[in-house]
């Protein structure tokens, strides 16, 4: 089962970097600029980079998205491969699987191609950088999903685990 489980974490890192670069593929760090802090996202606007509505549009959609991989493609790994039954291995199985998901967002998105790289400096952004392009910004978050983690794991465990029942 630890295989399993590892080989899975590595299947929503393969996911979550598909997503990244699907969000930037066109429109470079501009189309992930929802991301940035609202400081960003204005300057970018008033540089005429993107509009409000458009960033509110893109914002909207990337979300509905993440949350819907991060939902459906565990909720598959869990009930329907690992064929999950119980409340508990439902719960634990989503924990641990979201944490492998996150760590990677936090290691290579967040720190290593956001705040190491510059190829997500926005010319007429620089005086800005401080306020996202710094290991700093990201350095506990990690530290902090570790607990937050654990109520988003019983909550989520617990729908898959009914969903699990009705379907099964």
């Amino acid at each position: 089962m630890i295989w399993k489980i590892i080989i899975e974490i590595l299947i929503l890192w393969v996911i979550y970097a598909a997503y990244m670069a699907k969000l930037v593929y066109k429109r470079g760090p501009v189309g992930g600029i929802f991301f940035y802090p609202k400081v960003m996202q204005d300057r970018v606007i008033e540089l005429g980079l993107i509009t409000e509505k458009e960033l509110k549009l893109r914002r909207n959609l990337a979300y509905i998205s993440l949350i819907a991989w991060m939902l459906i493609v565990p909720f598959v790994m869990i009930v329907m491969i690992n064929g999950a039954r119980s409340y508990w291995d439902c719960c634990w199985q989503f924990y641990v699987l979201f944490l492998g998901a996150e760590f990677f967002d936090w290691l290579v998105i967040d720190t290593l191609w956001v705040a190491v790289s510059d190829w997500w400096i926005i010319p007429g952004t620089e005086d800005l950088n401080d306020t996202w392009h710094s290991v700093n910004v990201k350095k506990w978050k990690m530290v902090r999903l570790i607990p937050f983690s654990i109520p988003l794991a019983a909550v989520v465990g617990g729908l898959y685990w009914i969903v699990g029942r009705l379907c099964g």
